[in-house]
């Protein structure tokens, strides 16, 4: 499968983009090679890479709203995990379907995702249907600990690949963080774990360990450039130091950070320690959207004015977090618009009110852009949006409002 995008306004400037099975072949001013599709956009539309989502809980999109204006900590354990019993794998088909229509018209192909264990199968088979990638995550916890040590690790395929995702040192003892580090090596597996999302974490680790959580996890040799880390507000200078020892990379999480109240990630400290810095919307219930423009744009403001310096997260840089940074860290050939990269691409219509006029596209991205803007999403060389009708949406809603029913 070939396709052609002629006509696009890529770094302001006109290309031809050709795309031979899923990767970018040819970037040039005119290309004149037959393809089995060609789109002529007629320098209405810009092109950017997909946005990167590095941390989801897609089907989290069951709770959206369910239980808002709460501490995290009642939040989860009060709320959360109580409704969350009552999902089955079924459910999570569902949610998760409803989560990707909402990301690929937003932009996003590709996510970072942990997600109830039991519906691992569920999760696998809408991302396979909706055509996005993504790193599906084996969750394990020590409520589940047994069940996922007798676990067949599933085959990679081209859309997904597989992580182990202990979710957090406080719900994870030490032997189940020191299994999953070890399942990790022997399958050479990314680790996706919550880290020092909140003070009370790191207060309650260090009257348990009598340690902070990074040091926790150091010295139990957890760490390495395998590991990427949601939320990470509360890390100290040593904290930064070792992570950027072990080669960790960071997800910022800012809007749910802010509606949970658990504070703000250290992006210019933790940018120039050269530690990676990945964006992230994570859950439907605690952001509550998953269009990652409100994450930029939020991500952005928010240091800038708890730093009080305008020039704190710029455009430019929020961008590249969003997208090459993720792939980065995801350890996939993706976030950049290059010749051999994967062809994960997004159209913009340029004929939107707030691109109108537009001095700066980087800018107007960051800062002026909503979701609706995306018109034509490619994954993995494969339209999966097109002028933004995705294929059985209308059943999808009507599928999760009965789900929606039993959290009544």
């Amino acid at each position: 499968m070939s396709i052609l995008i002629k006509n696009v306004i890529l770094e302001n400037q006109k290309k031809d983009i050709l795309i031979e099975e899923n990767k970018i072949k040819k970037i040039d001013d005119q290309i004149n090679d037959s393809a089995d599709e060609v789109i002529d956009v007629k320098r209405e539309k810009a092109i950017l890479p997909g946005f990167v989502n590095a941390h989801t809980h897609v089907a989290m999109t069951l709770l959206r709203g369910y239980a808002d204006d709460l501490p995290l900590n009642e939040w989860l354990f009060d709320k959360i995990f109580p409704a969350e019993a009552k999902i089955n794998n079924e459910d999570v088909y569902w949610g998760t379907k409803l989560a990707l229509i909402e990301m690929i018209k937003s932009g996003t192909t590709f996510i970072n995702e942990m997600y109830l264990f039991r519906g691992l199968e569920g999760s696998a088979r809408a991302i396979e249907e909706m055509g996005i990638r993504a790193i599906l995550g084996i969750c394990v916890d020590d409520f589940n600990f047994d069940q996922v040590k007798k676990f067949e690790l599933p085959l990679n395929t081209d859309l997904i690949d597989y992580c182990i995702a202990p979710h957090a040192i406080y719900t994870a003892s030490e032997e189940t963080l020191r299994w999953a580090k070890d399942f990790s090596d022997k399958n050479n597996l990314l680790i996706h774990m919550h880290l020092s999302e909140t003070q009370k974490e790191v207060s309650d680790s260090i009257e348990k360990y009598g340690k902070r959580p990074v040091n926790y996890l150091a010295d139990m040799g957890f760490l390495n450039d395998k590991c990427v880390f949601a939320h990470s507000v509360w890390l100290n200078n040593e904290e930064l130091e070792i992570l950027k020892e072990n080669g960790c990379s960071l997800i910022y999480n800012p809007c749910s950070n802010m509606k949970l109240a658990s504070g703000v990630f250290r992006f210019d400290d933790i940018r120039k320690k050269g530690i990676n810095i990945c964006l992230g919307t994570d859950g439907a219930a605690s952001n509550n959207n998953l269009d990652m423009f409100d994450e930029m744009k939020i991500g952005s403001l928010l240091q800038k004015v708890n730093n009080i310096d305008p020039e704190s997260a710029k455009a430019e840089d929020i961008l590249k977090v969003a997208t090459e940074n993720g792939g980065k860290a995801l350890g996939k050939k993706t976030g950049k618009i290059e010749e051999g990269y994967l062809a994960d691409l997004i159209l913009i219509d340029l004929k939107q009110t707030y691109f109108n006029p537009c001095y700066n596209f980087i800018s107007s991205i960051v800062y002026a852009s909503k979701g609706d803007c995306v018109s034509d999403v490619i994954c993995n060389g494969k339209i999966i949006m097109r002028d933004r009708k995705i294929k059985g949406e209308e059943e999808v809603y009507e599928k999760v409002k009965e789900i929606s029913k039993k959290f009544n």
